[in-house]
């Protein structure tokens, strides 16, 4: 299906009854900034882009050079239909002179895409998303439930409007259950191209904060809130296509296209860990026993293991990466991934065997980097990604981790606790 022509999209907003339109230029943390125009006024900005000053928002251009243009991507609208349906959101992707600009994520994952999709590969790909409902500050969990708990008084309506509107906006379809942690649930973001998903990671953070706040809570994305039980993960599932075949699906033993991918993102796992790990509180969620990956390995079915590959009857179609957290950057994250997956195949990289053991309670193997400022070293050695991007990005994530060790003192001695700074940077803010 063709992207609608500009004045089309804004004539059928306007009759549908909206009143406003968000358009959302994404930052290079992946938090939406948004230019809020009257849908009357809105009408030029279809057509010739959004206005604004790039000097405002982090690493997108100096005070000297600050003029930069939005343009609307008409595939990617979303009505708020948990505000009336009177307000519209709809993803811009930032232009640079006549030039998309690589320090918008959006683009990062556009050029990622197109690298892959001119080898004849189709990505495809999908999002177990985590998050908690706390109160309070400092918070609380919202309820003592467990995996799959079906006694939700208190938190139910909050998840049965935010189902309701997941589909109602244009998001898709979904399910909800409680997660394995009190005060922690999971959605499933819809298989699909990953700029596309990426988008809808967005809109749910929108869509799931706005609820919980009108019910009195708060839906936070941070990875780690509290000590001592799971923190959330954002499991990203990937399937590689090519002339309308999954290059993943098997049954009983994986495909060597799969074990291709596989090692090509277990190879790139350190070099994109700031990527799909990116704030100090990710590193608190990455420790041994909550269901965090620690150590970079793959298996069968194994959620212990970075990559796991779903083995429900024998039967495999894609694989799952266990990495990233709920406070990535869904563009730079799923460009590194795919862009991984995608080196793997080309390269015909052999993974290591495959473990069924617990793999916290391996020796000798890679592990994840133990802080953020790790992190932040070893993308600067080998990162995927545009420099233009990684770059800024990196220096900024850098900041983050100096200011965290001036607030908090060194690592060893808060590693293990959730500190007020966090909470601070993270709690409302990712």
């Amino acid at each position: 299906m063709s992207m609608p022509e500009p004045k089309t999209a804004w004539r059928l907003l306007k009759s549908a009854g909206v009143k406003y339109v968000r358009f959302v230029i994404v930052d290079i943390f992946g938090r939406p900034r948004v230019d809020i125009l009257p849908i009357d006024e809105a009408k030029d900005a279809f057509i010739d882009g959004v206005l604004f000053d790039g000097s405002s928002i982090p690493a997108y251009g100096g005070v000297n050079r600050s003029d930069f243009v939005a343009m609307p991507d008409l595939d990617s609208v979303y009505i708020e239909t948990w505000n009336g349906g009177k307000t519209a959101l709809i993803f811009t992707s930032v232009m640079d002179g006549s030039r998309p600009s690589l320090r918008d994520p959006r683009n990062v994952l556009k050029s990622a895409l197109e690298t892959v999709k001119a080898r004849g590969y189709k990505p495809l790909l999908g999002v177990e998303l985590e998050f908690f409902l706390v109160k309070g500050d400092p918070p609380m969990y919202a309820d003592g439930g467990v995996y799959f708990d079906g006694h939700l008084l208190h938190t139910w309506p909050v998840l049965e409007e935010i189902m309701e509107h997941f589909h109602l906006s244009g998001i898709g379809s979904t399910k909800t259950h409680h997660e394995v942690a009190p005060g922690q649930y999971e959605v499933n973001i819809p298989a699909g191209d990953p700029l596309e998903v990426a988008d809808k990671v967005l809109a749910f953070k929108i869509l799931a904060k706005s609820v919980a706040q009108r019910h009195g809570y708060t839906a936070t994305f941070m990875p780690k809130p509290f000590w001592g039980i799971n923190g959330s993960g954002a499991h990203v599932h990937l399937s590689l296509w090519r002339d309308g075949e999954n290059l993943f699906a098997s049954v009983k033993e994986p495909r060597e296209e799969l074990k291709y991918a596989v090692a090509g993102i277990l190879q790139n796992a350190i070099a994109n860990s700031v990527f799909v790990a990116p704030t100090v509180n990710s590193y608190k969620r990455l420790v041994p026993h909550h269901e965090a990956p620690t150590r970079i390995v793959w298996g069968l079915g194994n959620r212990s293991a970075m990559v796991r590959v779903p083995y429900y009857g024998g039967r495999i179609n894609r694989l799952e990466y266990r990495h990233p957290d709920p406070s990535m950057n869904p563009y730079v994250a799923f460009a590194s991934i795919v862009f991984s997956a995608y080196m793997g195949v080309e390269k015909r990289l052999e993974p290591p065997p495959p473990v069924d053991t617990v793999a916290y309670e391996l020796e000798g193997v890679r592990e994840t980097p133990r802080h953020l400022g790790d992190a932040v070293k070893y993308a600067q050695e080998s990162a995927l990604l545009p420099e233009e991007f990684v770059k800024p990005y990196l220096a900024l994530k850098e900041e983050e981790w100096l200011s965290y060790l001036k607030s908090e003192g060194d690592w060893e001695k808060t590693w293990n606790k959730i500190t007020r700074w966090e909470y601070n940077a993270y709690l409302v803010n990712v």
